[in-house]
């Protein structure tokens, strides 16, 4: 059943649920009805949701949207409807004004006014999960929000008659395409861009088809791409033979080198004594495996400083099990991954104790709760005690009862407790500890200050080494007024690593280990794909990574240095529906090396798992979207990109642009502080540009995923023809003619009438911007030879279909 269909059978059950109407209070309406609503009824994930989330003093019930925050929404318990004005029914615009001669009405919407406001989401919404209002709360359009347009729903009921107008505005597809604010604004005024091709799509996204040989390639690119480096007990042949050493600077980025080394010098510059990178051309930094030693005596954590995906994981594991195995054979390896530690832990160092303590048992064979090793660690108390009033043994059972209090009283200081037990180890084998504190940087910044003072306060009082992992960023921002500003830090720098190299060794890891043992025993029974074609798949691969400069220049900028993003995007066109696997393994049962088509990686990347593009579901940004309908925005956010890597690539700038420049340039063209704020804000959530918090207002780093994007992939038939659906058209006599096309032919046709509706744009610029870095017009002539060239395939591959059609009947 389709998504669409799937979510009103649900509302359906909604309404006839026994907890409508049972006058339920906030949390259970909550629970019952408005999770039910958003998470069955709308095609919104949990993911897609954070709850009770505290800023400045209050608490809302619901944000919505990830990255970018689209609505949020505020709960109330179902006894206090909202009393709506008579003769609504069915009529679903209703002005905020008339809304609010409710009193109840005025404060709920008043209270999530103040919080859109404050955290710049556009869309509020109350509801009591029987009765919803949305409407515009952070607007940019000169209308007050409380004089707007409402759209209002009286019951479940009526949300299901109209069913396709709640889906149509506040599903997840809807909300992406700002679908609602169109509705609400263009009621009195067109400010805002028309709407999408995708909008009159039905079922859009959808879901592309895989066949069975497809479906086997995802579960086995899940095993071997994903899943391996996240196994906790990952073999030591994998760390060996998978490891890259990072710091190598790409030969295929599209940002200049010198941008690309600014990132890790500005850290080394705020740092006392500089930072060390933590690999060198010969190898780990020596100095890393001397400070292992020496941060146990200066009772220091060593900080391993990196970008989300850089590879620290992968270093630490190839420093613990490799490089510095015979330093540490001796050691208590103590390993705390954040990625599977729990969302919300109330106690940090309490927490990370327990952690420690389970491992010193399950992985060391230790139980330091164990009956005789707790007096082995307490002897010096013990005998103590035997000294005091309490210690009189003339009555053994009154003695083992105080000596067991007494014991008692320090095994409940878990974190002396678990010292302690550390000292003794060490006393007794010699053997001291390893602590690492892996991938915080999936936490949020206060999260990681967090870490980092638990981890200053294991590295001053335990015996052992520290090692803790932060991003660049949250350096940055705790080194002026956070954690780090009260420590002496001892700081190495990991830096990417190549991801073609990445991916290669990866995919040659998992053809040796099919040759070795198959498939059988590693993966599902009953595949469709048995062990010759596999190694022929990958092999197919391989040569890929190893020969294709173009896609490797793809995967390592589009990727922007995370190893993560690089292997994320392998996983994805392994078992794409867009790649033909069969024709793979016939390419080989023919004695050869399928060559893997660039189009068929960039559909792969760009589209997915859907039949379209989606902006909520793709790791790739359109470039050619537009806030307003003004058509010229088609052009402000790749010539934003191409300005901040013109200025950052130029002498003095350490790779900075600021957010000032960017609004001049954006100015002098004509556009409006919204428009740029807008592109601005795109960019930084797509990671196109980075942002970088200052007293002066910020400032914005290129990175290599715009520079690509801008420069490369908007001359690429394959990514135009898929932001086509997602680009909202200004010209009404184009936008009519431009429709919905899955044929290679008639996309083809449609691709050139885009191409000609942003040539005729690119006109009004009359003259374009002055010295703009980015020109369409150049842009558009490498198109038409992709175009071109796209057009010869298809006729080829049209005339080849048609001769075998032939000679099949002669």
């Amino acid at each position: 059943m389709d998504p669409y269909a799937s979510a009103k059978d649900e509302l359906k059950k909604l309404v006839s649920s026994p907890t409508v109407g049972s006058g339920a209070n906030e949390d259970t309406t909550r629970l019952q009805l408005i999770d039910a609503l958003l998470f069955n009824c709308l095609g919104w994930n949990t993911q897609d949701a954070t709850t009770e989330d505290h800023h400045n003093g209050s608490y809302v019930d619901y944000i919505v949207g990830k990255p970018a925050a689209q609505f949020v929404l505020e709960a109330k318990r179902e006894g206090i409807s909202f009393t709506l004005p008579v003769g609504i029914i069915g009529r679903h615009a209703i002005s905020v004004p008339t809304l609010m001669e409710d009193k109840n009405t005025a404060a709920a919407i008043r209270q999530v006014l103040g919080y859109c406001q404050e955290r710049g989401v556009p869309i509020g919404i109350i509801s009591n999960g029987h009765q919803l209002a949305a409407f515009f709360a952070s607007r940019q359009d000169g209308v007050p929000p409380l004089e707007g347009e409402a759209l209002v729903f009286s019951s479940l009921q009526e949300m299901h008659v109209d069913f396709s107008m709640l889906w149509g505005y506040l599903s997840k597809s809807a909300v992406s395409t700002k679908s609602l604010q169109r509705y609400l604004i263009g009621r009195k005024n067109r400010a805002l861009a028309p709407e999408k091709l995708a909008n009159s799509i039905p079922h859009y996204p959808g879901f592309r088809k895989r066949t069975e040989l497809e479906t086997d390639l995802k579960m086995l690119g899940q095993l071997f791409i994903q899943d391996l480096e996240q196994e906790k007990q990952i073999s030591d042949d994998f760390v060996r033979d998978c490891y890259c050493a990072s710091g190598a600077l790409s030969q295929y980025s599209m940002l200049s080198k010198e941008v690309l080394r600014a990132r890790y010098t500005s850290v080394s510059a705020t740092v006392a004594g500089g930072a060390e990178k933590a690999s060198t051309k010969r190898g780990i930094n020596p100095k890393l495996t001397a400070d292992m030693v020496n941060a146990a005596l200066s009772r220091r954590p060593i900080i391993l400083l990196g970008d989300v995906g850089v590879g620290k994981s992968m270093f630490l594991r190839h420093l613990i099990r490799v490089d510095a195995k015979e330093v540490l054979k001796k050691s208590l390896i103590l390993y705390v991954d954040f990625v599977r530690e729990p969302v919300f832990v109330d106690d940090l160092p309490m927490y990370i104790t327990e952690r420690m303590a389970e491992q010193l048992e399950v992985d060391h064979g230790i139980d330091i709760h164990d009956r005789a090793f707790v007096k082995a660690v307490y002897n010096k108390e013990i005998n103590k005690f035997k000294r005091t009033i309490f210690g009189d043994e003339s009555d053994p059972d009154e003695y083992k009862k105080q000596e067991r209090l007494m014991l008692a009283g320090n095994l409940s200081k878990e974190f002396e407790h678990l010292r302690r037990s550390l000292e003794h180890i060490r006393a007794t084998s010699a053997r001291s500890p390893l602590v690492v504190l892996d991938n915080i940087d999936q936490r949020p910044p206060e999260f990681q200050e967090s870490i980092f003072e638990s981890a200053h306060s294991i590295a001053d009082s335990w015996p052992g080494t520290v090692f803790v992992a932060i991003r660049p960023s949250t350096f940055f921002q705790s080194r002026s007024h956070g954690a780090l500003a009260a420590y002496q830090t001892r700081m190495f720098t990991i830096e990417p690593a190549r991801t073609d190299q990445v991916i290669t060794k990866r995919l040659e890891y998992a053809r040796a280990k099919v040759i070795e043992s198959g498939t059988e025993g590693v993966f599902p029974e009953n595949l469709s794909i048995d062990d010759d074609d596999l190694v022929a798949y990958l092999d197919a691969l391989i040569k890929a990574f190893k020969y294709d400069d173009e896609l490797k220049s793809l995967i390592d900028n589009m990727s922007g240095g995370n190893t993560r993003d690089a292997l994320m995007f392998l996983f994805t066109f392994i078992g794409s529906g867009y790649v033909s696997t069969q024709r793979v393994l016939d390419v080989a049962d023919a004695g050869r090396v399928y060559t893997v088509p660039m189009h068929e990686f960039i559909r792969a990347i760009v589209f997915g798992d859907y039949d379209y593009f989606s902006p909520e579901a793709s790791a790739v940004c359109n470039l050619f979207d537009i806030t307003t309908n003004d058509s010229r925005e088609h052009f402000l956010l790749p010539n934003i990109l191409a300005h901040a890597q013109r200025v950052a690539e130029s002498a003095g700038s350490e790779g900075l642009v600021t957010a000032a420049s960017i609004y001049s340039f954006g100015q002098s063209a004509g556009f409006s502080q919204e428009q740029i704020g807008a592109q601005l804000d795109r960019a930084s959530k797509n990671n196109l540009l980075a942002f970088t918090e200052s007293v002066d207002g910020g400032s914005y780093r290129p990175t290599s995923v715009g520079s690509y994007l801008h420069r490369k992939l908007t001359r690429s038939f394959s990514y135009v023809d898929a932001m086509i659906v997602d680009t909202p058209i200004v010209d009404p006599s184009v936008r009519r003619d431009i429709r919905d096309a899955h044929s290679i032919k008639d996309r083809i046709q449609r691709v050139k009438k885009f191409q000609a509706y942003l040539d005729d744009q690119w006109e009004l610029f009359a003259p374009p911007i002055e010295g703009s870095p980015f020109r369409w017009d150049e842009v558009s002539a490498e198109l038409t030879i992709d175009i071109d060239a796209a057009e010869f395939k298809a006729n080829v591959a049209t005339q080849k279909r048609n001769e075998s059609s032939t000679n099949f009947w002669k």
